[in-house]
């Protein structure tokens, strides 16, 4: 059967690392037949996350909070192109060299299926066309129009009492109202109060009225009778507010709760606040003059993150969960940007938080959510500039010739070498980063092999397989496992048993098992289905049974299902194959295993 190994290729500023398929340096075997070897890199993957930047001009959708994010966007994206107008070549280049793809879509061959095949390809199509519509933010009249349309619109939804709904018509609602007043907030400070470029003239009446509406909420959100000052209602409303206070000054409910938290600052004990908490009440209590509790809350956060070779920085405690203030990802922006404003001199730290939200980037699709944008913002504006010609730079040695890059923009490179004579030098690549940023990518190796000498490979993921035979007891079913002196026997139930492990959260993940041809599923029938804490759908197939995951957050899991022995003989049972669709590169299978079925 044909066979793909594959290595990720991570390699930070400053380093020279040497990435080595084992099972190609190592090969002797008699029976292989080589296919190809590729390589794929990107020297310096800030462009490519550029791509990202959501066009949601298609988003027929006429509620506050959509037509909010059109403006936001759109006015992030316009700003971020006029800092780096190199993003206009690197565009043109991607597009005309048919580079401007879904992740899903690129790399067909390196994959153990068509897109065609899987359940992704809706997702597929509407990221191609996300990256593509980005020609339109190049068009400045077209931007401008669209930017000055949607600002239009939004102070049309502003309802009487100063609050946005979720939809014309309904109450206003605190959430939607007070995310739009701490955005407008941000977009201030971040473009240096420019922001009025992209405003009507009457903008001050709209958030007039919107401050207003806040600090009349507020008492809903907080009880001065109960000690509830760190909740996240309340910590997010001073943080919006306190982008406003100049102009704006606290008063009634709001100056009450602003002069409680600075009285219970320094009794307020970590566990207090939520992970969101924590970043935004360091920035706040470093402007409310309490640099002690500030300090007291970033290094808490600096001790409890975790420092991985391959992820850079991140925190367990940050996980993505339902609600307003769940994000992970949003979240470990606004860390980002607690460090860059407080800890401005820790720039390795900064870098490393940088690197996590681009390796995240790397397997998951960022969609076009309203925070897409805003981490983009995020990384872009702090630490070291990612988009400088240093940057851009790296040196790339693969089987002991040295790579030019693919296109001068980015330094995208791939590399493909077919032919069916194995070369054992194309399975190390070896690559040097100076500057700053990281070079990412894969080494991949094809070929054909029997299916019982095909030898296990695994790198950031991994996937292991066992076979045990159900028994009843006088205690109900039991597992034996397998082995020469409890062989199978035709009409035997048997538990197919498969362990995952990724060390990192993944979207689009492929799983397909081989099944013996002495084996019968017991259960055919394809669909969705809840287990392990993930949603995924199973497909059972002539050979082999496939699984489609959506989403796998960081952990070990156990997929299960049975099969009846049916026919006697020595039978391979085939290889189990573990695949980010959206990241090829992280990809692992089990060794070839053969079983026996007796009479």
């Amino acid at each position: 059967m044909l066979v793909t190994d594959a290595v990720p290729v991570f390699v930070k500023e400053g380093e020279t690392k040497t990435f080595v398929l084992d099972n190609l340096k190592n090969s002797n075997s008699t029976t292989m037949t080589n296919v190809s070897n590729t390589l794929e890199l990107t020297t310096n993957p800030i462009w490519e996350i550029m791509f990202a930047l959501p066009s949601l001009k298609n988003d027929q959708n006429s509620s506050a909070d959509v037509i909010f994010n059109k403006w936001f966007a759109d006015v992030l994206a316009s700003e971020i192109f006029k800092a780096n107008p190199k993003m206009k070549t690197v565009f043109e280049e991607y597009q005309n060299k048919g580079l401007l793809n879904s992740n899903l879509e690129k790399n067909q061959e390196l994959k153990q299926l068509l897109l065609e095949e899987t359940p992704w390809v809706l997702e597929s199509k509407n990221e191609g066309e996300q990256m593509q519509k980005l020609a339109l933010l190049f068009d400045a009249n077209t931007m401008r129009n669209s930017i000055n349309q949607d600002w239009s619109d939004l102070k049309k939804l502003q309802n009487p009492d100063g609050g946005f709904s979720w939809y014309p018509g309904y109450p206003s609602s605190y959430g939607t109202s007070l995310y739009i007043l701490k955005n407008l907030g941000k977009i201030n400070t971040w473009l240096k109060d420019n922001a009025k470029d992209y405003q009507s003239a009457d903008q001050q009446e709209l958030i007039t009225k919107l401050v207003q509406y806040a600090d009349n909420e507020i008492d809903k959100y907080w009880d001065a009778k109960k000690d509830n000052i760190w909740n996240n209602w309340a910590i997010d409303y001073l943080d919006t507010r306190n982008y406003w206070e100049k102009q704006y000054p606290l008063k009634g409910k709001g100056a009450s709760l602003k002069t409680l938290v600075k009285q219970k600052a320094k009794t307020a004990k970590i566990t207090d606040f939520t992970f969101f908490g924590l970043h935004r009440a360091a920035l706040l209590m470093n402007d409310y003059g309490l640099k002690d509790v500030s300090d007291k809350l970033m290094n808490y956060l600096k001790e409890t993150s975790t420092d991985t070779k391959t992820q850079g920085v991140y925190w367990k405690q940050n996980l993505n969960d339902w609600g307003w203030f769940g994000s992970k990802v949003v979240n470990h922006a606004g860390a980002l940007e607690a460090f860059n404003k407080l800890k401005s001199n820790d720039q390795k730290f900064i870098e490393d938080m940088k690197i996590w939200l681009i390796t995240q980037k790397e397997v998951n699709s960022w969609g076009s959510s309203r925070g897409t944008s805003e981490v983009i913002f995020t990384i872009l504006n702090s630490g070291k500039s990612w988009t400088s010609a240093e940057s851009d730079k790296a040196t790339i040695v693969w089987g002991g010739k040295e790579l030019a890059p693919q296109t001068q923009a980015t330094g995208y490179v791939k590399s493909t070498v077919k032919t069916d004579v194995v070369d054992k030098n194309l399975g190390t690549v070896t690559v040097t980063k100076p500057g700053p940023g990281i070079v990412q990518g894969g080494l991949f190796w094809q070929y054909y092999e029997d299916l019982d000498k095909i030898k296990s490979s695994e790198n950031y993921i991994s996937v292991t397989k066992e076979l045990y035979k159900k028994v009843k007891t006088v205690n109900g079913e039991e597992l034996q496992k397998i082995s020469a002196d409890k062989p199978l026997k035709i009409g035997d139930k048997v538990t197919v048993r498969m362990i995952l492990n990724t060390d990192r959260a993944m979207e689009f993940i492929h799983i397909k098992d081989m099944r013996a041809a002495g084996f019968e599923p017991t259960d055919v029938l394809s669909g969705y289905q809840w287990k392990n804490s993930l949603g995924y759908y199973q497909s059972t197939k002539d050979a082999s049974t496939n699984f489609y995951i959506q989403y796998m957050p960081k952990g070990k899991y156990v997929f299960e299902y049975d099969v009846i022995s049916n026919a006697a003989g020595k039978f391979s049972n085939g290889i189990t194959t573990m695949q980010n669709y959206y990241a090829p590169q992280m990809n692992a299978h089990t060794k070839g295993t053969n079983v026996q079925i007796l009479e």
